[in-house]
């Protein structure tokens, strides 16, 4: 055994051993540290960034589907408030359709109960000649008609495929009555009087609607996709030709914009339904997204 004496010396000794002599880390020691600690703070930061990265394109996607879902909804609600028959399509890039701004339903038949038929006759309308008064049965008819009013009836199918329709010409008397039309010129004033309607000067309908209904039209409305962008126009007037750029005297509001392409196509499924086809692709800062969607158009004029 080791006398105290020497083991106390011994400590002494070892607590006052200079500085130097302590090992620490040598300079390549520390170099693997630091160069461990960066490889796992790269890892840790790219892992993070890539999320980060995930979310933002993630939310920026989510946008643009609600943004171009908004848009789509839009159309679809003002095409199905189209009159029958009206909506058409040109080079895939552009949608027409004449708004209604209201409707009723016209007598088709004298009313053989009346003390005065003469007056209830009068009050039908009348397919074979000018005809400037007829009686309104349903109660939804607007009180006063809006400036420029025009009235359209008759506006159907096999209409449209003769070139009748409310974008095309007069009868020529070869499938109804030449001079007749579906639809009111703007020289003809539509005046509201009780439950009858009145046209100064008299006019002559080409053809009636199957369920007795007329519908109260003023302007024409367009939807164009070009420029990166789906615009809507409205507000100018009823023409044969359909516009495939700003038609002259619209109003224009923008829909949607970040358009990359889009696609508009319309088939007639019977004599009653047509179906509207919508494909839009909308870009932002390299997110992408295309969106389809069928919409049915009810044609019961």
């Amino acid at each position: 055994m080791r006398p105290p004496a020497s083991l106390a010396i011994e400590l002494i000794m070892k607590a006052h051993r200079p500085v130097s002599s302590i090992r620490g880390f040598t300079l390549v020691e520390l170099v693997i540290s630091i160069s461990l600690m960066g490889v796992v703070a790269v890892l840790v930061s790219t892992m993070l960034g890539n999320q980060m990265l995930g979310y933002v394109a993630t939310a920026r996607r989510a946008d643009l589907v609600a943004r171009t879902d908004m848009a789509i909804q839009m159309m679809a609600r003002d095409l199905r408030a189209a009159v029958p028959y009206s909506v058409r399509v040109s080079g895939g890039t552009a949608i027409e359709w004449v708004p209604v701004l209201d409707w009723g339903r016209y007598r088709k038949r004298a009313d053989s109960t009346a003390a005065d038929p003469v007056a209830a006759a009068s009050a039908t309308v009348d397919f074979s000649s000018l005809d400037s008064v007829f009686d309104v049965l349903h109660p939804g008819i607007m009180p006063t008609m809006p400036a420029g009013a025009r009235i359209v009836m008759g506006n159907t199918a096999s209409m449209a495929a003769a070139g009748i329709n409310l974008y095309g010409g007069l009868g020529t008397g070869a499938l109804v009555p030449a001079g007749s039309h579906v639809i009111t010129p703007t020289s003809v004033s539509p005046a509201v009087s009780s439950n009858q309607i009145t046209l100064t000067p008299a006019f002559q309908f080409a053809l009636g609607s199957a369920a007795g209904r007329f519908y109260l039209v003023n302007n024409a409305a367009s939807y164009l996709c070009s420029g990166g962008s789906i615009t809507r126009y409205d507000g100018y007037t009823i023409q044969s030709a359909q516009p495939t750029s700003a038609p002259s005297g619209s109003s224009s509001a923008l829909l949607l914009d970040g358009v990359a392409s889009c696609q508009f196509g319309y088939t007639a499924i019977d004599a009653t339904f047509g179906m509207l086809t919508i494909t839009v692709q909308v870009t932002d800062s390299g997110e992408s997204v295309t969106l389809t969607r069928s919409i049915t158009i009810e044609n019961r004029s």
